[in-house]
C-alpha cells in the first residue's frame, strides 16, 4: 500500500465499536505498523473497493466539485 500519498495529516475524533478497534489494533501490531497507518491503509482499500463496485472514482467527483466551486467564484467576481 505504498500508494498512500499523504501530504497533510489531520487529527479528528470519531466513535468506533470497541471490538472493531481491538481488531484494527491487533492488525497494526501483527503487521508492525502504526495504528494510523493501518487505518489509512484500510480506508484506502475500502475506497478502492467502493470505486470498483460503483464504477466511479471519488477523486473525479471531488475534482468536479472543486472545479464547480472555482467557476462559481469566478462568475461572482465578474459581476
Amino acid at each position: 500500500m505504498d500508494e498512500l500519498k499523504t501530504t497533510t495529516k489531520r487529527r479528528f475524533t470519531t466513535l468506533i465499536d470497541d471490538d472493531l478497534l481491538s481488531q484494527i489494533k491487533l492488525i497494526s501490531y501483527f503487521t508492525n505498523q502504526k495504528l494510523n497507518e493501518t487505518i489509512n491503509n484500510s480506508l484506502l482499500t475500502y475506497i478502492k473497493e467502493f470505486e470498483t463496485k460503483n464504477n466511479t472514482k471519488i477523486s473525479d467527483i471531488m475534482n468536479f466539485q472543486n472545479n464547480f466551486k472555482e467557476m462559481k467564484t469566478k462568475t461572482t467576481e465578474k459581476k
